[in-house]
Formats: C-alpha cells, structure tokens, sequence
C-alpha cells in the first residue's frame, strides 16, 4: 500500500517539471518570435545579383527589377539588359516575364538586339513567418521562347538566342536566421533544371556552324545551382554572397553543307562554377539598388569572364 503510494506520488512529482518545462518552452518560443519580428521589420532587402526568391507577391501587385550588365571576356565586352518582372496573380502564386537585350559596341554588331525570352511562374508551398520558422519553399516552372537570332548570322555578326524552346522547372527555398547582434541572415537556395526541345540550324549559327549548313541542333540539358547568403548590415543595407554552379550536357548537331555528307556532330559539354559579391541599398520598404560583380574562372569548354551588374528594383 505504502510502495503504491509512494509510486504514485513520484510519478506526480515526474509530471510537474515537465510542465512547467513546456509553459517555459511557450514563453520562450514567443520571445524569440518577437525578436524575429523586430529584426525583420528593420531590414530591407533587394535579393542577391544571383539567386531567386522564394517568396510569391501580394495578390494584384507587381515586382520590377531591371539589370544593366557588361559581359568582359576573352578582353572584349558585351553589355546588355535582363531583369525580372513579375505580378501577384493569385494567393501562392506569381507570374511574370524575364526579357534579354544586348547592346553590341562592336562593328557590326552596334545595335539593339533581343535575346529569347522566358515565361515565369511560381508557386509558394510554405512560408516563412517569426512564429513558425520554416523555410519559404516555391516550385518553379518557366518557359523560354526562342526570340534572339540564333542564325543566319552575317560574318562577323554575334547571336543571341538558342533558337529552341526550353522548359524550365525547379526549386527556390529561403531562410531567416536571427544573429546574436540582433540583425539577420537571409539565406538562399535555387535549383532549376532546363530541358531545350531542338532548334533548326540555318548557315552561320551560335552553333559553330557555317555558310551552306542545314540541319538541326539539340542543345543538351542545362542544370543551375545557386547558394546565396545576405547579411543585413542596417535597415538600408545588405552584403550578398552567391556562389552559382552551371553545367550543360552535350549538344547534338545534325546535318549537312551543300551536296556534302551528312554531318553528324556533338558539341562538347559546359560545366563553370562562380561567385558573385554585392552590395544592396533599399531606401524605401518598396524601392532599392543593387551593385555586383559576378566573376567566373575558367570551366571546362567555358572561357572566364567579369560581369558587373547594376540593378533597380521596385515593389508597387
């Protein structure tokens, strides 16, 4: 009697740490919830040059983020535009187009030129939030329109397009961490996998092709991964690290010159590996500036180059 007495009372007495162990976890959870909330309302952010955000826009509003940049390699340049932008077309979910120019500074490419275009659209599956701190994870499915001249190009006249459709599809996770200082970490992850569907190929190309050729390319599959962190310094700005990873597998070409014999030809596969500092500035919740360079060595079939960049962004 006694034995189960005392059985009884120690499992009571077992029972109360744990209690007080949980309204402890409560009270805890909620102060770490509205320190998470202070440090996000007093940082703003502009994205790294690299990497995409995982997060979808607010029903009805768009985003616009225009980039100017100039390719340096092999000692020549290659300016040119791209940029994001996008709309909030339901709840979870954001459309929007990604454009490319280039602007040729050399005989006799000195002109406006458009390169293909892509079709984007995002879908938010969980979100980040102070009170339940998991990270923001979106599928991504975009679609790239063959636009850019991709051949019969003149002599000495630079393409800048594939010629072929792509489908695109991927993974953006983000994530906030809380620093001792009270300031944030953003951190980024991207993955998209490109699938092109083949291109006819006429005369001179970005294929490598000449005069008289006709056939047909098949650019092989395109895989991108991108690591990014940003570092809120004050509320207006930010330090971004990328590190980005491309490799594109072997591109079929088939096909003939003339009356010649049938050509039947792979390009070799692409693989680069770069990283990209930046500096962010937000003077407003809804507007910013972004300066980077992004510098890639020498991969394999893929010459080195130096990319700064410029961009504007702008929430309405």
């Amino acid at each position: 009697m006694e034995s189960a007495l005392f059985g009884a009372l120690a499992a009571f007495a077992s029972v109360m740490p744990v209690a007080a162990s949980a309204s402890e976890l409560e009270g805890a959870n909620a102060e770490l919830a509205e320190r998470y909330r202070t440090a996000m309302k007093g940082a703003r952010w502009t994205g790294s040059l690299l990497s995409s955000n995982a997060e979808t826009l607010p029903t009805g509003h768009f985003y616009t983020e225009p980039y100017f940049y100039d390719v340096i390699t092999g000692g020549n340049h290659y300016p040119g535009s791209s940029g994001f932008y996008q709309y909030g077309l339901a709840e979870r979910f954001t459309v929007g187009v990604q454009p490319k120019f280039a602007f040729g500074t050399r005989r006799p490419n000195r002109e406006f030129n458009v390169g293909d275009l892509k079709l984007l659209t995002q879908f938010r599956l969980t979100r980040f939030t102070p009170e339940k701190r998991i990270p923001t994870i979106a599928i991504v499915a975009q679609e790239s329109l063959p636009i850019g001249k991709h051949d019969k190009l003149g002599l000495r006249e630079d393409g800048h397009g594939s010629g072929s459709f792509a489908t695109e599809v991927g993974v953006n996770v983000q994530h906030y961490f809380l620093l001792r200082n009270g300031r944030l970490l953003r951190g980024r992850i991207n993955f998209l996998k490109s699938f092109p569907h083949g291109a006819d190929v006429a005369d001179r190309s970005v294929y490598g092709t000449q005069p008289g050729f006709r056939g047909r390319a098949k650019p092989g599959s395109k895989t991108t991964m991108i690591a990014a962190v940003e570092y809120s310094l004050a509320r207006e700005w930010v330090l971004a690290f990328d590190v980005i990873r491309e490799s594109t597998a072997q591109t079929g070409l088939k096909g003939r010159y003339g009356t010649g014999s049938p050509i039947d030809q792979t390009l070799p596969a692409r693989r680069s590996i770069g990283f990209a500092p930046a500096v962010e500035y937000s003077w407003s919740d809804t507007s910013g500036v972004l300066l980077g360079v992004w510098i890639s060595p020498k991969g394999l079939s893929s010459p080195s180059s130096v990319v700064p960049a410029i961009a504007y962004s702008r929430f309405w």
